[in-house]
């Protein structure tokens, strides 16, 4: 085990390693794939194991975010992605939970990404300013994330869009229901840190001049309610997901020969294909999309997919 500082308590301890986004999503990708097998857009000729980790926690650490991470699995993210519920009370822990995953997502696109590389000097601060507002929240130093807030988004199949445009991605119901992905957001008047897993969406707020153009998607403080409903948010979100959705549907395209055999092998060996989350969000595409969803001529897919 590394030693070194706590990215969140700061003290100086063994560091374990720890996921940026959260074990239990891929976990359940792979259980409800139909064939046990995750690839990456990025990297379609290989099977993911795991989803990135870094040496960042010490024990504690570890272990505080661990607990409403593992409220939000088992009260929230396993019932609604397996239908047994639609109606959730939460409390504090959601709010934890969320800070939590975009802190994370925050500082692995600081170390490591170069989306921010050609942040002007504001927006730098700004990001700092929020690094430090959610590290000190989930530390319970400050009562609440302030303009720094956190929104969640329940996704599930579409249904219909009304005057659809011909640019809709054709895996979009499979990106809506089942990929995990992570990024940050940047617009003229807004900043976001983005983070999917599965059928949620969390957003954290970096800069957001219109706070109004989100209804039903804050996360409270204390306590509140995930339920049916109008959710709103800005239109331009939906043409990002569309944009992601269409950036994985390219890198799934260019997966080799010998590991398309391998998923059309996997596919027919597996007799519960047809039962999986897989097939059901696969089902909405083709729906929607007829041929064009499969990203393979003649393919019947049969592995999920990370961004």
């Amino acid at each position: 085990m590394a030693k070194g500082r706590c990215r969140l308590c700061h003290a100086e301890s063994e560091l374990q390693l720890s996921h940026i986004l959260p074990a239990f999503a891929i976990r359940w990708l792979r259980e409800s794939s139909g064939t046990g097998h995750v690839r990456r857009s990025d990297s379609p000729n290989l099977r993911v194991q795991d989803l990135e980790k870094r040496p960042w926690l010490c024990i504690a650490c570890e272990g505080l975010l661990g607990q409403s991470e593992t409220r939000f699995a088992g009260e929230l993210f396993h019932p609604y992605t397996n239908g047994k519920a639609s109606q959730f009370d939460y409390g504090p822990w959601l709010l934890h939970f969320c800070v939590s995953v975009s802190w994370r997502v925050l500082l692995f696109s600081s170390d490591e990404k170069a989306v921010m590389k050609n942040y002007p000097p504001d927006a730098i601060t700004r990001c700092n300013e929020a690094e430090l507002n959610w590290r000190e929240f989930l530390l319970g130093q400050r009562p609440h994330p302030g303009p720094f807030q956190q929104h969640l988004l329940p996704l599930d199949g579409i249904g219909e869009i009304s005057n659809r445009p011909d640019s809709l991605a054709p895996n979009l119901n499979r990106y809506f229901m089942r990929t995990i992905d992570m990024d940050i957001l940047r617009g003229k008047n807004t900043n976001y840190v983005y983070a999917k897993l599965g059928r949620f969406v969390i957003v954290g707020f970096l800069l957001e001049d219109r706070p109004d153009h989100w209804k039903g998607t804050k996360v409270h403080v204390k306590k509140g309610r995930i339920e049916p409903c109008t959710y709103c948010v800005p239109r331009g979100l939906f043409g990002y997901m569309n944009s992601r959705a269409n950036i994985v549907a390219k890198g799934m395209s260019g997966i080799s020969s010998r590991q398309a055999a391998k998923i059309d092998k996997s596919f027919r060996e597996n007799k519960d294909y047809s039962d999986s989350d897989d097939f059901i969000a696969m089902g909405n595409d083709v729906r929607m999309f007829g041929a064009a969803a499969f990203t393979r001529k003649g393919s019947s897919e049969g592995e999920s997919d990370t961004a």
